[in-house]
C-alpha cells in the first residue's frame, strides 16, 4: 500500500500505529459482491438463499456445498465461492480457508474473499498484497466498496490510522445508501478521534486535499462537539457543501452533547484502611486531578469508606445523598456484591472485573494484567513469530501470566516451545536461562564427548535454534538482570517481549540501558501522551509526587474512572466506539468490560521509543483467563478448543 514520500519521522511513526480493537468491516455495510451467482435456479438454491437472508450462514454455506457437487466446473467454483463467503460470515474461518484453498479461479471477489480470511486471520500483510494486487478498472460499485472497506481495516490493523481514515474518504465518495454513509463517516470520524490533537496538526495534509476537512472537523469535534463551538461553526462555514453536514454532523454533535455534560454528583468507593488502603490512594488522587481538570471543581466528589462497610449499605447511602454516578468498589468480593444488588438505578464504574455480564448502567474498568498479556502476544503474532519460550517468576502472579500467554499464543496458532520459572530473589539466572536455551546440554554433550575421545578439545557454548522469542514476566529490576544475561548466554538475536510491569515509568536511559531491545506495552500517558492523551498525567501526577510506573498507572485508573462516567452510554451502545483515556484507547463490550488499548514501545539506549498503540487481534476478544495451579510446560497445557 502506497504513503506518502515525504512524511517527516514522526509522520512515519505515527504512521506505524499497532492497533486491532475490532475489525471495521462492519462499519459498512457491503453488499453480496463477493461471488458472482450461477445460473441453476432450484428447491436447494432456494433453501441456500432463504438460510443466508436469515442469516442462517452455515446452514447456508453447507447447502452451497452441496450445490456444487452436480453442476459444472465453473458453476461449481461459485457455488464453492459464496459457500466460503457463508462460512466466513458464519465465524467458520478454518471452512471458509479450505475452500477457497481449492479453487483455481482467481476473480476479484475471490480474491476480496482471500483479503477477507487474511484479515480476520490477522495476516494484515497478506492481506494487503492482495489487495494490492486487484485490478480496480473494472470493479462493479459494490466490489470497489468493499475494497476500501478492506483496505481501511488493512490500514487500521496494521496500525495505519491516516490511510485508514484515507480510505473511509474514498468509500464517501462512493454510491452508498444514506445510512451507511453516515455509519462510514462516523467510523473515518472515530479513527482520526483516536489521535491526540497534536498529531492530527502533524498530519494535516495541504488545504484542497479531501482529508484537510475531515482532520479540521475532528480537531474541532475533540475540542467541544458542541453547536455553542466556535470552531464547528466556522468548520460548517468553510465547508458548506461536505458531505458530513447531511446527517452525520447533527448526530454527532447530539451525543457530544450528552457526552460532554458535567459529570454530577459522583460517589467514589474506596477504602481509607486495609489492604487496598495504599491503591485507593493513588486512585483516589487520579478521579480528584480528572474532576478539577474537566469540570473545575472537586465539590462533586464525595469519597465512602469501602472499608468494613457493606456495599449495600454504601450503596443505599449515595443514593439518599443524591449521587448520579459511583466510582468503585475496588476489591473483587466487593464488586460481587454490588453485582447482586437489585437497584442499579445509576451509573456504576468498577474498579475490578465481574464474573458473567455487568448489571445495566453498571462497567467494568480495571488494570486486568491479563489484558495486557493478550495484547503483548498479539503484537508479538503481527510481528510473524510463532515458537515461543517463556520466562516467569517462581510466583503465583508470574504462573498465572504465563499460562495466560501460552493459552492465548497456542489458539493463535505458535507453539510453546519451552517454559523455565526463576527465583525473583537472586540476582544469578544463568541456571534458569541456560535451562531455557538448553546451553546445559550442549555443555552436557561436550562433557561426554571429551570423555569419550580423551581429548583436550575446544568448546563453544550454543543454544537451541528451535525459537523466535522470548515472553519475559519480570519486575523492572528482575528485567535489568536478565536481559544482559541472556545477552551473554547466545541469545542476542532472540526478540524479548514483556509486559509494561518490566517498565518503572521513570525516564533513567543509565538503569534502563540494561533492558534495550525489550519489547512491551504498557498505557498510553506512560509511553507517548501526546500522541494519545489530551489529559496531561504526567504533570498531574508529578504534582501528587508519584514516581514509581505502578503509582502512574493506578493514577491514571483513577482519571479514566472520572472520565467514563460521561461515556459509558456512548461506548454501551457503540462497539466501535472509541475514547482516548490515559490507561488506554477505551471501548466497550457488550457484557460491561471497558477495553483499554495499550501503546507499545522498545528501550533503545535505555530511553523509550514509542511504537504506537498495541494491536488486538479480532479473535483474541474471546479469550478467558483459565485457572491453573501449575507453572505450564511445552508439552502439557490445557487448551480450550
Amino acid at each position: 500500500m502506497e504513503h506518502s514520500n515525504d512524511m517527516s519521522a514522526l509522520f512515519r511513526r505515527l504512521f506505524f500505529i499497532a492497533i486491532i480493537a475490532v475489525s471495521l468491516t462492519h462499519c459498512t455495510s457491503v453488499p453480496n459482491g463477493h461471488i458472482e451467482q450461477p445460473a441453476p435456479n432450484n428447491a436447494l438454491l432456494e433453501q441456500a438463499q432463504l438460510a443466508s437472508s436469515q442469516n442462517k450462514h452455515l446452514q447456508a454455506a453447507k447447502l452451497y456445498e452441496q450445490l456444487a457437487k452436480n453442476v459444472s466446473s465453473n458453476e461449481a467454483e461459485n457455488f464453492l465461492g459464496m459457500a466460503a463467503d457463508a462460512y466466513l460470515k458464519g465465524g467458520d474461518i478454518n471452512s471458509a480457508e479450505r475452500i477457497v484453498a481449492t479453487l483455481s479461479s482467481q476473480s476479484t471477489g475471490i480474491q476480496l474473499l482471500q483479503a477477507s480470511i487474511l484479515l480476520k486471520q490477522g495476516k494484515t500483510e497478506q492481506s494487503g498484497r492482495v489487495l494490492d494486487a486487484i485490478n480496480t478498472g473494472l470493479l462493479t460499485n459494490s466490489q470497489r466498496i468493499e475494497l476500501h472497506t478492506l483496505r481501511s481495516s488493512a490500514f487500521f490493523q496494521s496500525g495505519n490510522l491516516y490511510e485508514s481514515a484515507r480510505e473511509r474518504v474514498k468509500l464517501d465518495a462512493l454510491a452508498l445508501p444514506t445510512d451507511e454513509r453516515i455509519l462510514n463517516q462516523n467510523a473515518l470520524v472515530e479513527t482520526l478521534q483516536l489521535l491526540s490533537i497534536q498529531a492530527l496538526d502533524i498530519l494535516k495534509p495541504v488545504p484542497n486535499d479531501p482529508m484537510f476537512a475531515w482532520i479540521e472537523l475532528a480537531i474541532a469535534l475533540k475540542v467541544q462537539p458542541s453547536n455553542n463551538n466556535p470552531a464547528i461553526t466556522l468548520w460548517r462555514q468553510n465547508y458548506p457543501t461536505h458531505s458530513a453536514n447531511n446527517g452525520l454532523l447533527p448526530h454527532l454533535l447530539q451525543k457530544g452533547q450528552q457526552a460532554h455534560k458535567p459529570s454530577g454528583k459522583v460517589a467514589v468507593f474506596l477504602p481509607n484502611t486495609g489492604p487496598y488502603a495504599s491503591t485507593a490512594q493513588q486512585i483516589r488522587q487520579g478521579i480528584m486531578s480528572a474532576a478539577y481538570t474537566l469540570d473545575n471543581t472537586t465539590t462533586n466528589v464525595t469519597f465512602y469508606d469501602s472499608h468494613n462497610t457493606a456495599i449495600t449499605t454504601l450503596y443505599q447511602q449515595a443514593l439518599r445523598d443524591g449521587m448520579q454516578a459511583i466510582i468503585g468498589p475496588l476489591d473483587k468480593q466487593r464488586v460481587a456484591e454490588l453485582h447482586q444488588l437489585p437497584d442499579h438505578s445509576i451509573p456504576v464504574i468498577a474498579l475490578n472485573k465481574f464474573e458473567g455480564n455487568a448489571p445495566n448502567q453498571t462497567v467494568s474498568l480495571s488494570l486486568n494484567p491479563e489484558d495486557d498479556v493478550v495484547q503483548v502476544a498479539s503484537l508479538v503474532w503481527l510481528k510473524g513469530y510463532q515458537r515461543a519460550l517463556i520466562l516467569t517468576p517462581q510466583t503465583k502472579f508470574g504462573q498465572r501470566l504465563a499460562s495466560h500467554f501460552a493459552n492465548i499464543w497456542q489458539q493463535f496458532g505458535g507453539t510453546i516451545n519451552g517454559v523455565q520459572t526463576y527465583n525473583p530473589k537472586q540476582a544469578d539466572y544463568s541456571t534458569s536461562i541456560k535451562s531455557l536455551l538448553h546451553i546445559d546440554n550442549s555443555q552436557n554433550r561436550f562433557k561426554q564427548l571429551r570423555r569419550q575421545l580423551n581429548l583436550s578439545i575446544e568448546f563453544k557454548e550454543r543454544r537451541r535454534q528451535d525459537v523466535d522469542f522470548i515472553f519475559l514476566i519480570a519486575s523492572p529490576r528482575d528485567g535489568r538482570l536478565i536481559k544482559p544475561q541472556l545477552r551473554f548466554h547466545h541469545a542476542t538475536q532472540l526478540p524479548v517481549f514483556s509486559t509494561g510491569k518490566i517498565y518503572d515509568g521513570n525516564h533513567n536511559p543509565v538503569a534502563n540501558s540494561d533492558l534495550d531491545d525489550v519489547y512491551f506495552c504498557d498505557i498510553p500517558s506512560l509511553i507517548e501522551p501526546n500522541n494519545y492523551v489530551e489529559i496531561d498525567t504526567t504533570s498531574l501526577s508529578n504534582q501528587w509526587g508519584l514516581s514509581g510506573g505502578s503509582s502512574k498507572r493506578l493514577f491514571a485508573l483513577g482519571v479514566d474512572a472520572y472520565q467514563a462516567i460521561t461515556q459509558i452510554d456512548r461506548l454501551k451502545n457503540n462497539t466501535l466506539a472509541r475514547f482516548s483515556g490515559s490507561t488506554g484507547i477505551l471501548s466497550m463490550t457488550p457484557q460491561g468490560k471497558v477495553n483499554r488499548q495499550l501503546s507499545c514501545a522498545t528501550f533503545k539506549r535505555g530511553k523509550i521509543k514509542p511504537l504506537g498503540l498495541a494491536p488486538h487481534l479480532e479473535k483474541a476478544d474471546v479469550f478467558q483467563p483459565l485457572e491453573h495451579t501449575a507453572t505450564p510446560n511445552a508439552s502439557s497445557i490445557a487448551i480450550p478448543l
